[in-house]
């Protein structure tokens, strides 16, 4: 049932880029439960052991299926099948428009409360939310074994939504100093 490289087969739950998060929730209580090193405190050496590796995969395999961005980086390792990717790739014309974007935040940045700060972060949020709606178009659209270009269509989909959270965070670490690391 648990191996290192199926985290959705460790908790049951279908292979995709939507979970069930409710489903996964239980299962995640259920294996930690079970296999909670604390209960293997008496238990011989190598069973403790065995119980601490499964406890971590399980943790592990957990915060990746419930953060969206590593839980797409997973599947898209998985639908590589060893398969190189440009993990850099962007749309044409997506990064001068995240440039002017990251000028509008750095000139924002002291500025404590702004109608035009609020706008920017609601116009990157909308992008973001339209990025993984893509991202789901994506997914659905996969029968069988994907060719390539799906793939690097996901992998280009996922640095896009890389790219706008970081301008998110930058956008909530307003008067911490530049974010971006240059000033």
């Amino acid at each position: 049932m648990m191996t290192e490289d199926d985290f959705f087969g460790m908790f049951g739950i279908p292979v995709h880029y939507r979970i069930d998060r409710a489903h996964l929730d239980q299962a995640y209580e259920r294996l930690t439960l079970e296999h909670h090193p604390d209960f293997f405190a008496n238990a011989p050496p190598e069973d403790r052991e065995a119980a601490e590796r499964t406890s971590a995969m399980v943790n592990e395999g957990y915060r990746v299926l419930t953060d969206d961005v590593l839980r797409t980086a997973y599947l898209i390792e998985r639908l590589a099948r060893g398969r190189a990717l440009d993990t850099r790739a962007l749309p044409e014309g997506f990064l001068q428009e995240m440039f002017l974007l990251q000028e509008e935040v750095e000139e924002l940045m002291d500025v404590e409360e702004s109608p035009r700060k609020d706008a920017l972060r609601g116009e990157v949020t909308s992008r973001l939310d339209a990025v993984r709606g893509e991202q789901a178009v994506l997914f659905d659209a996969i029968s069988g074994d994907p060719a390539l270009e799906q793939v690097q269509s996901m992998q280009t989909n996922l640095n896009c939504e890389r790219y706008l959270l970081r301008l998110i965070q930058a956008m909530d670490h307003t008067g911490e100093g530049n974010p971006f690391g240059h000033d």
